[in-house]
């Protein structure tokens, strides 16, 4: 019996279901997700497998393959046409005839003033130049024994001063070897 507000009303039960019937029911269902599960591998493995997909569709894949080898052979074909016509004399004398046309419309664009970043460029790049050629004139205009003493490391430096002319220090190398100071 169900009890509502104010009403007593009769429910009829339904009796337990059998548990054979509910075990063969569960059986059922899982050989059927076996069944699902197994396709769905077996699709995968298919998808993935070039060579079976190349088989089942050689002719979209030719196609496609033409298509893209058509369109690459096209294009050098193209470049190649488009450079032998601008190489030729009447090209290069319109290429000519135009840049003359624009520097006479145009003359301040001709001779025009660099920027900022590329006056500070030009300039670190010139004095980078500068300490290199310095650098490499120093190297060459040593006296040949300073030079050889320094290749060697087998030198020790002493300080000759007032020696020579005008009052000009000199540096000289003597080996460590000898007695001489």
């Amino acid at each position: 019996m169900a009890e509502e507000p104010g009403r007593v009303t009769e429910v009829e039960e339904q009796p337990a279901p059998d548990p054979r019937q509910i075990k063969a029911d569960i059986v059922r269902r899982r050989e059927e997700l076996t069944t699902r599960l197994t396709q769905l591998k077996q699709r995968g493995h298919e998808l993935t497998d070039v060579g079976l997909q190349v088989r089942r569709h050689a002719l979209g894949f030719a196609t496609t393959f033409l298509a893209v080898g058509g369109v690459a052979a096209g294009s050098i074909a193209l470049g190649v046409w488009r450079a032998r016509r601008r190489n030729t004399l009447i090209a290069r004398g319109g290429r000519l005839r135009e840049a003359l046309g624009r520097m006479i419309d145009r003359p301040e664009r001709v001779a025009a003033e660099p920027t900022v970043t590329q006056r500070i460029i030009g300039a670190a790049g010139s004095a980078a130049v500068a300490f290199l050629i310095k650098a490499a004139l120093e190297r060459v205009t040593r006296p040949r024994r300073v030079r050889k003493a320094i290749d060697t490391g087998g030198a020790r430096r002493e300080s000759a001063a007032g020696a020579g002319a005008a009052g000009r220090s000199y540096t000289t190398y003597t080996d460590r070897g000898s007695g001489s100071r």
